[in-house]
């Protein structure tokens, strides 16, 4: 079997798994059509809309737990 050639470097993979060291990763699935309607309402960013939401309704809810 040939040695496989890595397309990063160790350094580069090291970055990485600090990074989601820090990081909460969190994968989801949209119904189809979703990123067309973001984008009809003029979002260019999703993932940063995502992201700004999900703060956002957490602040809200972690307020009123109190």
């Amino acid at each position: 079997m040939e040695s496989e050639t890595l397309r990063t470097t160790e350094a580069q993979r090291k970055a990485v798994r600090e990074y989601e060291k820090r990081n909460d990763r969190i994968n989801i699935i949209f119904p189809r059509g979703t990123r067309d309607r973001m984008k009809q309402l003029g979002i260019e960013k999703p993932n940063t809309f995502i992201k700004e939401v999900v703060a956002a309704e957490l602040d809200r809810m972690e307020k009123y737990k109190k």
